[in-house]
């Protein structure tokens, strides 16, 4: 089986939280679903009473997919654990790659600390992409 095959119409979840490591992690995540007509679902996690703030966090991110013209949808999931919800997601949506930052904001909002990712790579049924700064 060729790679072609392999990853065409991939499934891909990337993890977003507005930080440069998440920007690229989306940018990486876009050029795959292009070269292997995927799917690419982005989720970005946040606190109680943040869901504003997430809403207008996402309209970039929309944007660019929009603007990359590969068929996607972008989530926000209420919660404190990323990671978990990640997870969760990939595993019951049939994801074949999740992709995360390396880290990300560092701060109560953000979505991809560095143990995120880690938790990721540690947990996840499928590949893992990490992409650094």
């Amino acid at each position: 089986m060729g790679l072609k095959s392999m990853f065409d119409k991939i499934r891909i979840l990337v993890g977003y939280d507005e930080s440069p490591q998440s920007k690229n992690a989306v940018k990486e995540a876009i050029t795959i679903a292009r070269c292997f007509s995927g799917f690419t679902k982005v989720v970005y996690v946040y606190g109680e009473g943040m869901e504003g703030k997430a809403e207008t966090a996402v309209i970039e991110v929309k944007e660019k997919l929009k603007k990359a013209e590969v068929e996607y949808d972008v989530s926000l999931v209420l919660g404190s654990n990323p990671a978990k919800a990640l997870l969760i997601i990939a595993k019951q949506e049939n994801f074949a790659l999740i992709v995360v930052g390396s880290r990300g904001l560092g701060n109560t909002l953000s979505m991809l600390l560095g143990s995120v990712s880690k938790q990721i790579v540690a947990n996840a049924h499928c590949n893992v992409l990490v992409v650094k700064d």
